[in-house]
């Protein structure tokens, strides 16, 4: 199965990251959506949610904000780890991450 993740930024710029089995095989999900809580905690980003609950899907769209435009074009290897961890968390074989539209 082909995996892809796509990122729109908020310019409206458009990327297509096609995962590799290899890169894939960095997490499972459970280690994942671990990996990303250290990194959404390493940033310093802080939780979106009034109600105080954090989701999977607000840490994602943040990280990926955190991204500089130049870490897209060509995708470095902190995105494209950051990518397949995402691939892996959510549990699916592709993922749009539109920062245009804020939503998974």
């Amino acid at each position: 199965m082909d995996h892809e993740v796509s990122v729109v930024l908020k310019s409206g710029e458009r990327f297509n990251f096609p995962i590799g089995a290899d890169e894939m095989a960095a997490f499972d999900a459970r280690a994942a959506r671990h990996w990303i809580g250290e990194e959404f905690a390493k940033a310093g980003l802080e939780n979106p949610n009034p109600m105080g609950k954090m989701l999977l899907v607000d840490q994602i769209l943040l990280l990926t904000e955190n991204f500089k435009p130049s870490d897209f074009h060509p995708a470095t290897p902190e995105l494209r780890r950051f990518l397949g961890a995402a691939l892996n968390a959510m549990g699916r074989p592709t993922l749009t991450i539109d920062l245009q539209a804020y939503k998974l």
